[in-house]
C-alpha cells in the first residue's frame, strides 16, 4: 500500500521530531517521463502513519541553486533547536537549509554547497545525517555513490550543523553498485543501507562493514530506502515504481513510497513481512487469520520483539505495558477476541481497552500462570468484548506483578459462519 498515492513523492527519509514522523522527500514531476524530473523538494508530517499533512516545499530557486529540474534527495537532522534539510542537485552538489520548525520555512544556511562537486572521489549528492548516541551526539554526513570504482564518503560535521569537521573519509562497504546510503544505529551495531534492501553492519561508523545481504524483494525495486524508530517500534520506508502491478510496462520516473515494519533477528539481520508490502502499517482488519504481535503501532519501554521457532513474540512484558494496534476495521459488534501467548510464573490481568492504554475497557480476562513454554508454543486465551461494529483502535494492557509477565503471540477474532 502506497502512502500519498499518485502524488509522485519518493526518495522518502523519515525522522521523528516532537512526537511526529516527518518526511524528508523529492518529488516526481509526472507520469511518463523519460528521466527523472523533480521540480522541488517536499516536507510531510504525520501521526499515525497514514494521514499525511503537506507542510512545506522548498523550491530550488530559493536557494543558491536557482530553478532546475533535478531536485534530488534530502535529508534532516536536529541539532540546538534548529533543523536542518540538506538538498542535494542531481549529482552536482549538496545544499544546507535552516529552520527554527521541522515543518519550515526553511532558509538558505549557506548560499553555496555544504559538499561542493569534487569534495571527494565520488559525486557530492544523495545526503544521510546520522546523530550518534554517543555523549557529544556526534553528527556525521555520508553521500555519494560506489558505481565505477568509488566510494561512499564519510565526515564528521561541526556543532553548526553546517560545515565540515574533518576531510571526508572512504567507506569500506558490501559488494554494491548503487548511491542513497543510509546509516543507523542498532544494539550497539551501525548498519548501512541503500537501494534494494542491501545492507552490511560494523562495529564502527566509518566501518569497514561487512556485508548482511538483502532484506525486501518488493517489485525487485526498492529504492532509496530508510530505517526508523516510532512508538518503540522499527519501520523501513522506501520507494517503488506508482504503477507497479498495473500496468506491464513499469515507470521508473514516477515512483511511490511505502512502510513497513521492521524486525530484528537474534544474530542482528533485519527481516519484513510480505504480507504487510501489500496492506501497509497502522492499520489492521478483524477478516485477517492472524494479526501477528510485531505489527503492533505503539508499544510501551520495555517490549521487545524477541526471535522464536515461528516468527516473534514479544517479551519484556510488565505491569502498566501496553500493546496498541490501531484501525482495526471490520469488527463485528460484541466479538470474540482470541489471543495467544503464555504467562509462566503469575497471574497476569489483560484489559483490551478503546483507543489508548487509558480508554474505556471493552474487554478483560485473567491468564493464569503454567509451566514454561518451549519452542514458540502459546496457549489462546478468549476475550469477550463489548464493543459497536465498525473500526476500533485496540490497546492491551497488561496487569500483575513481576518481570515478563506475559509473552505475546498473536490474535484473530472469532470467525462467525454465514
Amino acid at each position: 500500500m502506497h502512502i500519498l498515492p499518485d502524488s509522485g513523492i519518493c526518495d522518502p527519509h523519515m525522522h521523528v521530531y516532537n512526537g511526529r514522523v516527518y518526511m524528508f522527500a523529492t518529488h516526481d514531476r509526472s507520469p511518463g517521463n523519460s528521466i527523472f524530473r523533480m521540480d522541488d523538494w517536499k516536507v510531510y508530517s504525520t501521526d499515525d502513519l497514514l494521514n499525511w499533512k503537506e507542510e512545506y516545499t522548498l523550491r530550488p530557486e530559493d536557494t543558491f541553486l536557482g530553478k532546475c529540474e533535478d531536485c534530488y534527495a534530502t535529508d534532516s537532522a536536529e541539532r540546538n533547536g534548529k533543523y536542518y534539510l540538506y538538498f542535494s542537485q542531481g549529482q552536482t552538489c549538496t545544499g544546507v537549509a535552516v529552520a527554527d520548525h521541522p515543518a519550515g520555512p526553511y532558509k538558505d544556511a549557506l548560499g553555496k554547497p555544504i559538499l561542493p562537486a569534487g569534495l571527494a572521489d565520488t559525486p557530492s549528492y544523495d545526503p544521510s545525517v546520522f546523530i550518534d548516541d554517543d555523549e557529544a551526539g556526534t553528527p556525521y554526513i555520508l553521500w555519494g555513490y560506489t558505481c565505477f570504482d568509488k566510494k561512499y564518503y564519510i565526515a564528521r560535521l561541526n556543532e553548526d550543523m553546517v560545515s565540515l569537521a574533518e576531510e571526508p573519509r572512504p567507506i569500506e562497504h558490501g559488494p554494491w553498485w548503487s548511491d542513497a546510503p543510509w546509516v543507523w544505529k542498532h544494539n550497539g551495531v551501525y548498519y548501512l543501507l541503500t537501494h534494494r534492501a542491501w545492507y552490511s553492519t560494523a562495529d564502527n561508523i566509518y566501518g569497514p562493514y561487512t556485508y548482511r545481504g538483502k532484506f525486501c524483494n518488493d517489485c525487485n525495486n526498492v529504492d532509496h530506502p530508510c530505517v526508523f524508530d516510532f512508538h518503540n517500534q522499527t519501520y523501513f520506508a522506501y520507494g517503488v515504481p506508482a504503477n507497479y502491478g498495473e500496468s506491464a510496462e513499469i515507470d521508473p520516473f514516477f515512483r511511490a513510497t511505502k512502510i513497513l515494519y521492521a524486525h530484528y533477528k537474534d544474530n542482528g539481520d533485519i527481516c519484513i513481512d510480505e504480507f504487510i508490502q501489500d496492506v501497509g502499517v497502522g492499520q489492521y482488519d478483524a477478516s485477517w487469520p492472524v494479526i501477528k504481535g510485531e505489527w503492533y503501532f505503539a508499544a510501551s519501554d520495555g517490549v521487545i520483539k524477541k526471535e522464536n521457532a515461528s516468527g516473534f513474540e514479544l517479551r519484556g512484558i510488565t505491569d502498566g505495558a501496553y500493546l496498541c494496534y490501531q484501525n482495526v476495521h471490520g469488527m463485528r459488534q460484541n466479538t470474540k477476541l482470541i489471543l495467544r501467548g503464555s504467562c509462566e510464573h503469575q497471574t497476569c490481568q489483560i484489559e483490551v481497552r478503546e483507543g489508548s492504554p487509558f480508554g474505556p475497557v471493552l474487554g478483560c480476562i485473567k491468564a493464569e500462570p503454567q509451566c514454561a513454554i518451549q519452542n514458540g508454543d502459546a496457549r489462546e486465551f478468549t476475550i469477550p468484548l463489548t464493543n459497536t461494529h465498525g473500526t476500533h483502535s485496540l490497546c492491551f494492557v497488561f496487569r500483575g506483578e513481576g518481570k515478563d509477565l506475559f509473552t505475546f503471540e498473536d490474535f484473530r477474532f472469532e470467525r462467525v459462519p454465514n
